[in-house]
């Protein structure tokens, strides 16, 4: 008899003919040799075989076809799968969300640093045919950024409340219910604010002011829990291979579907700010009321979707306290062990220490967000500098805070493109274009807005009238000859920045977050726009003629040097394929 020996998965299928049994510890003869028959958890650990004749893996029940082998991975193309219509209907949500919210924001600047014009209708609207920018309070522009700043906190600071209400109490769906409750109160309050008979008596500033703190705060509570309910509505946790209809066999890429999501969900929010220019011509044609109202009306689609999709949708990890605390005290180990270094991550088939990977990879992820603290103050954190200078601009008619808008028309032109075209296209020539490259890409096309932005505002200063108190000039006309239409590259570049930088980001966070916490996490990200905009406080001395070339380059330089900090230390996840 010849030696015993174990059975691959050929020999197997043998055995079954030959002795119509399939159950296993028994011994059977194939030609010259006794082959031993083992249960179904022993067939396939010999890694030696060859992995293209090897077959695939026991399927959990979320994966709908075979996992690819070690040979499909290196050789067959990789597609996104499609994304579910709950996804694209809770894109649909945030829409109207950040119409409303930008609607509403974007009016800002304007309402709080301008007074009503002389000879206007008394609603914020500047005399036809004027020069004039749109007014109502006239605060000056140092209090108008602050309000700004104060907005922009709250509206990602509360997302970790947010986040955490989601994941720890009430569910992500329960936390955007009642953030779109209290909105709902802030554009009745903004619209009251905006009347012309409270305007003209001087009592718009307390609800304005209660109205911009209601918006804030509800958004986070909005924002933190969108995009991870976009992406659970991909329950497939791993890549797949599927035979197309012409027989192509092709890998179904998680990684590739998880952008696909974001980038729908980051299509919908810049589709949903580009909304907001109806709201920039009503306050410089008709007054605030009406570009209150416009952003207020639109909002109402969203308890209306949120009705319709609720019972179709993939129900999120229920909510628990013990996940946030398990994986604080899992990184405070990590990070202790690690000193300094980068935190280990353990091999994915290692069971025992999954828990250990998670954690290592939400420091990584922590990490790598905060360089957004830096990128973001590029990247809209001047906005409001921004829509000064274009004031300061002949504008023949266009409202000055009517170019800014270019940001979410670039992003809601530019991401189809780059997933249609680009990205499709460098995959086809192996170039290798990872998240982190994308975001190297966003951070140097932010610093160049904001190097553009300078030299427009110097050019600005070498025109106006009044030379280097340009923002207040009221000699001649008022404004530099230099067209506004010359500022249009800033927002173009931004928009662009945005589309491969922020979607990468959030593309990032997803990946790395335990699902138990990816709302948390997504708050993280968030947090640190809360922070940029705090720290763009730090300029307020410098806001204000004639130093206003200061806060574009000295944001030029720091962000050139996050970009430099992001690829040293993170480009080794684009390298290895760590995600």
């Amino acid at each position: 008899m010849g030696p015993v020996s174990k059975a691959g998965w050929v020999d197997r299928v043998k055995s079954l003919f030959l002795t119509g049994d399939g159950g296993s510890d028994e011994e059977v003869e194939v030609g010259s040799g006794t082959y031993e028959l083992l249960p179904p958890s022993e067939l396939y650990q010999n890694e030696e075989d060859d992995n293209a004749l090897s077959p695939p893996p026991l399927l959990p029940s979320n994966i709908p076809e075979p996992l690819p082998t070690a040979a499909q991975a290196k050789c067959l193309c990789r597609i996104p799968a499609q994304v579910p219509w709950t996804a694209y209907t809770i894109a649909l949500v945030e829409l109207a969300e950040r119409a409303s919210y930008y609607g509403v924001g974007g009016l800002f600047p304007n309402f709080v640093q301008r007074p009503l014009p002389p000879g206007g209708p008394g609603t914020g609207a500047p005399p036809p045919g004027s020069q004039i920018t749109p007014g109502a309070l006239g605060m000056g522009l140092q209090v108008s950024t602050a309000l700004s700043v104060i907005f922009n906190l709250l509206a990602y600071m509360t997302p970790l409340a947010g986040g955490m209400l989601a994941d720890m109490r009430w569910g992500k769906f329960k936390t955007i219910a009642v953030g779109t409750g209290i909105a709902g109160i802030a554009h009745i309050l903004s619209v009251y604010a905006a009347l012309p008979y409270v305007l003209q008596n001087g009592g718009a500033f307390v609800p304005f002011l209660l109205a911009l703190l209601l918006l804030g705060g509800s958004a986070g509570m909005i924002k933190a829990n969108i995009a991870p309910i976009m992406a659970e509505q991909y329950t497939s946790t791993e890549d797949y291979v599927r035979t197309l209809r012409d027989g192509e066999k092709v890998i179904v890429d998680r990684e590739a579907t998880i952008q696909r999501v974001m980038s729908a969900y980051y299509g919908s929010i810049n589709v949903g700010a580009f909304l907001a220019i109806l709201s920039t011509f009503a306050e410089k044609y008709v007054g605030f009321w009406l570009a209150f109202l416009i952003p207020g009306v639109i909002f109402l689609l969203m308890p209306i979707l949120l009705h319709l999709v609720h019972p179709h949708l993939v129900p999120s990890t229920p909510p628990s306290s013990s996940a946030l605390i398990e994986n604080y005290h899992q990184a405070r180990r990590l990070l202790a062990s690690s000193r300094g270094g980068q935190p280990r991550f353990p091999e994915r088939e290692d069971a025992d220490d999954n828990r250990d990977d998670e954690a290592a990879k939400l420091i990584e992820a922590c990490k790598f967000f905060a360089f957004f603290i830096v990128y973001n103050i590029a990247d809209g954190g001047l906005n409001a500098l921004v829509t000064s200078l274009t004031g300061s601009m002949t504008t023949n008619g266009i409202p000055n805070d009517f170019l800014g808008h270019a940001n979410p028309l670039v992003i809601v032109i530019a991401i189809p493109a780059l997933n249609r075209y680009v990205y499709p296209y460098l995959s086809s020539r192996r170039i290798p274009f990872g998240p982190v490259r994308r975001v190297v890409v966003g951070f140097l096309l932010a610093a160049a807005g904001m190097a553009w932005s300078a030299l427009i505002q110097h050019a600005v200063y070498k025109t106006s009238p009044c030379g280097n108190q340009a923002t207040t000039c009221e000699e001649g006309s008022g404004v530099s000859p230099l067209s506004a239409w010359l500022i249009l590259p800033a927002p173009i570049l931004s928009g662009l920045s945005e589309s491969l930088a922020v979607v990468s980001a959030m593309e990032i966070g997803y990946m790395m977050s335990p699902p138990s916490l990816r709302s948390i996490i997504n708050s993280l990200f968030l947090f640190m726009q809360a922070i940029s905009s705090a720290l763009v406080l730090v300029f307020l001395p410098i806001m204000r003629d004639p130093y206003l070339v200061w806060p574009f380059g000295i944001t030029t330089v720091i962000t050139l040097v996050a970009t430099w900090g992001v690829w040293r230390m993170f480009k080794y996840l684009d390298d290895d394929h760590r995600l």
